[in-house]
């Protein structure tokens, strides 16, 4: 604790001597953000299950949660990292998720996320998430694919809309995503080569992309497609907003996900057909955030406590 009063008073100074020096929130990232991740282990945390295999729901945190407007519980997975709350160096508070790769060792996907409430369908009803979000790191693998094929190992989920339907078949998962949007670290030749970084070896920019089913219950390459959205930068600002929306049209219960991301916006029309070509009826949707997926390296996701739900 001593240590840790010590760190805080340290940090409180940096902060201070920015405002004095007008610095830019943009560059908050400098030396106090090592300042912030010792306060980061701090008891400020939760504590998640520390096993990829299953999960169990748990309070995201004691006190004031800045991100409960999704939801007050995490599903964590992770072990090496807790869900913690810091300022970052900012004036703002923020959620932090993160992940270790060597955590992936199990069947589920390694991962430290908040799932909204289950919306049901009904005609022009809609379930909508804003908020701010910053990235530090997120999963990198030497020598994979391009950057925008399916098959890279590259990258980190930062958000996903799940939405059930009826008429599951085969393989089709119980509980499908439908769309989610994944933050690669930028690569040099056009995605093909190495990890762009900046004058202190840290990865300099993201891409993100969205991942969207081609059929309802599609996975892999075969029922999947990769769309480019935006490019951010290394913990900078950027703004995210994801609609959900049923409604109805040629008497065909149907959905789509209207999404702008870093000022990119985008309606993607959620496929009516299943993997075996049926007529689906959209029954359920929900929006999950936070961080998901880390094959190699580290990934660290930032969501704000303007985070919304709507």
């Amino acid at each position: 604790m001593k240590n840790f009063n010590i760190k805080l008073k340290v940090l409180s100074l940096a902060v201070s001597l920015c405002a004095f020096t007008s610095c830019d929130q943009e560059n908050d990232e400098l030396a106090i953000e090592n300042e912030v991740a010792v306060i980061d282990e701090s008891d400020l945390s939760s504590k998640g299950t520390c096993n990829p295999d299953t999960f169990k729901l748990i309070d995201a945190i004691s006190g004031t949660d800045y991100n409960s407007s999704i939801s007050t519980q995490i599903d964590d997975r992770s072990c090496s990292y807790d869900y913690v709350q810091t300022k970052l160096g900012t004036s703002h508070n923020w959620g932090r998720y993160r992940l270790r790769s060597s955590d992936n060792t199990g069947r589920l996907q390694v991962r430290m996320e908040r799932s909204s409430k289950r919306l049901n369908f009904s005609n022009n009803k809609t379930l909508k998430l804003t908020s701010n979000v910053r990235i530090l790191n997120a999963g990198f693998v030497n020598n994979t694919g391009n950057s925008s094929s399916l098959g890279n190992k590259d990258g980190t989920y930062i958000a996903q809309v799940k939405g059930k339907h009826d008429r599951i078949v085969g393989n089709e998962s119980a509980d499908p995503a439908i769309i989610l949007f994944i933050a690669k670290p930028r690569r040099h030749n056009n995605g093909n080569g190495s990890v762009m970084r900046d004058g202190n070896g840290k990865i300099k920019e993201f891409e993100i992309y969205a991942e969207r089913v081609k059929q309802r219950g599609g996975s892999s390459s075969g029922g999947r497609e990769l769309k480019f959205v935006t490019r951010v930068g290394r913990n900078k600002d950027f703004k995210i907003s994801i609609t959900s929306e049923f409604f109805t049209k040629n008497n065909i219960k149907q959905q789509k996900i209207i999404y702008t991301i870093n000022g990119s916006t985008t309606t993607f029309n959620v496929p009516t057909k299943n993997t075996s070509g049926q007529t689906t009826v959209p029954l359920e949707t929900r929006i999950r955030i936070g961080a998901y997926r880390c094959r190699g390296g580290e990934a660290d996701i930032l969501y704000r406590d303007n985070l919304r739900l709507q």
